[in-house]
């Protein structure tokens, strides 16, 4: 059987990390023993200049600012746009160990109810109704790597994750106009830090943890944090595992008040398999005539141990930041990321000229596809921040350049049954038998991709008579690509950006902004002849934030409308020939609340409606004016987490949560529905001293959706996430 190239060095990885993972928590140890009273360090303290606080760890659920938004350190109830902020606390409360877990609670934010979240990075994410998936950002740039697949988020390597709802090109360059997730990575600590961990679950989930943090010298000006982790789990489908190896160690060095360096390093191999399903309705929704029984939940339609979707990734960069003096900061973010990512995928034949089952739906046609990939790309983000006052208005004024490139090659075999060929035997997908035996394809095809966008930005945050923020920004971008055996394509974009704030003295900020987004399209306009023009998106948001006086709280109100325009469709008359006039319409509303009070009582809250709907899909398709599939309308989130307060239960604490979400179309005709769900989480945990003991539980009641793309007994349906349960034990010194 084939076994990939990455593959092949999980062992010894394996070993060097947890090598390292120990000694590191040794050496922490052994340091905590020589000193019986750690010595704090002392945070630095800027007079003018800029506070730094955007990527502090947040205290509680209700965080005070974000540089997500602006890419400078204002206040959040200064934005002019829609972010919420997940921070480690809310992480580690609700159990989350996968980015799609981590934002689910987020409000406006949709995740599929599927067990392929983790296994390529943020495709089962929807911000206000456009995907996630190539929206996924590390400490302000853009991770995406231009592969069809890439990795998963490990969560644990994140002290925050910021979610920015609504277009930001005129920031962060080409994009979908939905939003971006900004993940911002810990970081070496003021403080020391030690911490070890252990999980067990469901699935046979087992996680070995370590996240140290601590200074090199007395001063304090060299610091250094090492966070890691192996994991071995199998998954709610039978033979897909999800292993993972992490390690990223981090050190900053301080000279001064003025000064600081970051450097940060990352390695994450994964292993896994991608679910695909290829169930009937007959044999799920309801019992097969034939048989009388329905097909298990875990059934694996692919071949066991035959290499699934596998990726290796290295990281390195720096974070960089100087105060020039009391009103200038220069700061430059760099990051060069390698990522190799094999495929070797046994799935349903999605080319044949019926559904691919035999008569009585009991045996299924399978093709398969090999793909290795790999990319390197290099992001630079640089920028220089001056605080300055003009008029009687006070002005945070941002220019930055940023620069991404990308060097991509792939080889791959296609998919064999598109060319006439039957490589893999059918299915049983009653009693499959994964014995028999078939050729590996080889990888003939190759292809690549070099790219490069350069952006240009300005922005300029006022705030005047102390009761007025008016953040108004643009961007100019340079992106060029060049596919292998194809000519040098050019595209440049011009985006814009502008918000009013309003801010009463008893913490109301009503706002209004409108925002632009663009992605770049390659090729000609088969109906005109002109080179296409990139999809472009246009956001009007106005809402209001409330921010009351003696609260650690924030409520948040905002109504949307995304056009996103250009889009290229298929025209009704002759379906080869494509044409650049498509448009898809996201309107909505969203209501959100975070809340910390004083007698360890935490909660969040958020409710969102949202409709999305194709405006123009060309001439008189039958999905011009329907729902766009799998958005649904309504969106409902609730966690409440409480700590008790009391002697004789000191130590204890309890969290709830329920996600509800609404039915929506299954396919663009917009004549089958996917159910709506209502899931229920829950977590407790016990501290003394310094061991933490916690057992989190996802759809604890253990309510698995059927979703079918249709009402016919050969329409494809896949299987909700079944409950899963996670136990930890954490011990911190």
């Amino acid at each position: 059987m084939h076994e990939s190239k990455t593959g092949l060095r999980l062992r010894n990885v394996d070993i060097r990390i947890a090598s390292a993972l120990a000694l590191a928590l040794a050496a922490s140890a052994a340091g905590a023993q020589t000193t019986t009273t750690p010595t704090p360090l002392a945070p630095i303290d800027v007079e003018g200049g800029r506070i730094k606080g955007a990527d502090a760890p947040v205290e509680g659920y209700v965080a005070e600012r974000s540089a997500t938004a602006t890419k400078t350190d204002i206040p959040l109830i200064e934005s002019p746009q829609s972010v919420s902020v997940i921070g480690r606390e809310q992480i580690e409360d609700r159990g989350a160990d996968t980015l799609a877990e981590a934002v689910e609670y987020a409000p406006g934010v949709n995740t599929a109810n599927s067990v392929n979240n983790d296994v390529i990075d943020s495709n089962g994410i929807q911000i206000r109704g456009f995907s996630a998936a190539d929206a996924t950002y590390r400490d302000g740039t853009r991770l995406f790597a231009g592969l069809p697949y890439d990795a998963p988020i490990e969560a644990y390597g994140v002290e925050r994750i910021e979610v920015l709802r609504g277009p930001a090109s005129v920031l962060y360059g080409q994009g979908q106009p939905g939003g971006i997730i900004n993940l911002v990575t810990k970081q070496p600590t003021d403080t020391p830090l030690r911490e070890i961990g252990l999980e067990m679950g469901t699935f046979h989930h087992k996680q070995l943890k370590a996240d140290v943090s601590d200074r090199l010298d007395s001063e304090g000006k060299w610091r250094y944090r090492l966070t890691g982790l192996v994991q071995e789990s199998g998954t709610p489908i039978e033979y897909i595992d999800d292993d993972r190896v992490y390690i990223a160690p981090a050190l900053s060095w301080t000279p001064n008040a003025a000064t600081k360096l970051t450097l940060l390093a990352r390695y994450q191999k994964s292993q896994s398999d991608y679910y695909w399903t290829g169930f009937p309705l007959a044999g799920t929704k309801r019992p097969n005539p034939a048989t009388g029984e329905r097909i298990p939940e875990d059934r694996y339609i692919g071949q066991p141990g035959l290499g699934g979707y596998d990726s290796e990734v290295y990281e390195v960069g720096y974070l960089f930041e100087h105060l020039i003096n009391d009103r200038l900061t220069f700061e430059q973010n760099v990051r060069y990321r390698q990522i190799d990512y094999d495929v070797v995928d046994v799935f349903r034949n999605y080319f044949g000229a019926s559904p691919p089952f035999n008569d009585d739906l009991t045996t299924l046609e399978r093709d398969i596809r090999v793909r290795y990939d790999d990319a390197d790309t290099l992001t630079a983000d640089q920028r220089l921040i001056a605080d300055v006052e003009f008029g009687g208005i006070d002005h945070n004024l941002l220019v930055g350049l940023d620069y991404k490139s990308l060097d991509y090659d792939s080889r791959t075999s296609g998919f064999l049954r598109l060319s006439g060929q039957a490589p893999v035997p059918d299915l049983d997908l009653y009693d499959p038998d994964y014995t028999q035996s078939f050729t590996i394809p080889d990888a003939p095809n190759q292809n690549g991709t070099e790219a490069s966008q350069y952006g240009l930005y300005v922005q300029d945050h006022m705030k005047f008579a102390d009761k007025w923020a008016l953040t108004v920004g643009a961007r100019q971008d340079w992106v060029d690509e060049q596919s292998l055996g194809a000519d040098k394509n050019d595209q440049d974009e011009l985006s814009w950006r502008a918000g009013l704030v309003y801010l009463a003295d008893n913490g109301v900020a009503p706002y209004v902004s409108y925002s632009e987004s663009f992605v770049p399209q390659y090729g000609v306009n088969e109906v005109t002849g002109e080179t296409l023009d990139p999809i472009s998106g246009k956001q009007y948001e106005a809402g209001v934030r409330y921010r009351p006086d003696g609260w650690d709280a924030s409520f948040e109100l905002a109504a949307f409308e995304i056009t996103r325009q250009n889009e290229t469709v298929a025209l009704p008359s002759n379906p080869t020939v494509q044409s650049q006039i498509g448009e898809t319409r996201s309107r909505g509303a969203e209501a959100s609340a975070q809340i910390d009070l004083a007698r360890g009582l935490k909660a969040i809250a958020s409710y969102t409606y949202n409709e999305v709907e194709v405006v123009e899909a060309g001439g008189s398709q039958t999905t011009n004016g329907n729902r766009v599939p799998d958005r649904p309308d309504h969106l409902a989130k609730l966690w409440v987490d409480y700590s008790f307060q009391q002697p004789a239960l000191d130590g204890l604490g309890l969290g709830a949560g329920l996600r509800y979400t609404s039915s929506s179309f299954a396919d663009a005709a917009n004549e089958a529905r996917y159910p709506s769900a209502t899931l229920v989480d829950a977590s407790v945990r016990y501290r003394f001293d310094d061991v933490t003991l916690q057992l989190s539980g996802r759809n604890i009641f253990d309510e698995v959706k059927l979703y079918c793309n249709g009402s016919q007994a050969t329409s494809f349906c896949d299987y909700g996430v079944p409950r899963t349960v996670v136990g930890s034990l954490t011990y911190r010194w």
